[in-house]
């Protein structure tokens, strides 16, 4: 059986991983910005000066969690192209790309009691719970997908 027509081409997997490193080296740009950005704002507004730790701390934290959502998005990328997919080794790497998405989650829900500002940031805010939540959720279901994938893989094996 010629397995070529099942896995993407390597350049698709070159690409993407290419694109992941360029969004995740953004990621690290938009931390050095919120750090830099929370210093002079702190001396601007004195008042705000306490909350300044905790926020670039959850924005640190965020950051870190997307970061490693990028990483293990790409080496799922190179597991597909070399038909390695179906392993265990990929369901452990799809248990952590979704704790890292809940902690994602669990951090933007912790900016909530922080922020002082108006309804709309808490909306958005909440906005951007539900979306993690639903993106959490999205990975567990195909997490579970994954694992009755990778049971059926196993018992093929033994079969053939």
């Amino acid at each position: 059986m010629n397995p070529s027509w099942r896995y993407p081409n390597p350049l698709v997997s070159l690409l993407a991983r290419l694109v992941l490193g360029i969004l995740a080296a953004a990621v690290i740009a938009g931390e050095v910005i919120v750090v830099r950005a929370a210093r002079t704002l702190a001396q601007q507004y004195p008042e705000f000066e306490p909350l300044q730790t905790p926020l670039v701390g959850a924005a640190i934290a965020f950051g870190i969690s997307v970061e490693i959502v990028f990483l293990i998005t790409g080496v799922l990328a190179g597991y597909i192209s070399d038909g390695r997919i179906f392993g265990k080794a990929a369901l452990k790497l799809v248990d952590l790309l979704t704790a890292a998405a809940a902690f994602a989650t669990i951090v933007v829900a912790f900016t909530l009691f922080l922020i002082p500002g108006p309804p709309a940031l808490a909306l958005v805010i909440i906005g951007g719970m539900a979306l993690g939540s639903a993106f959490t959720l999205i990975l567990v279901v195909l997490r579970s997908l994954l694992h009755g994938a990778v049971s059926m893989r196993e018992e093929l094996d033994v079969v053939v």
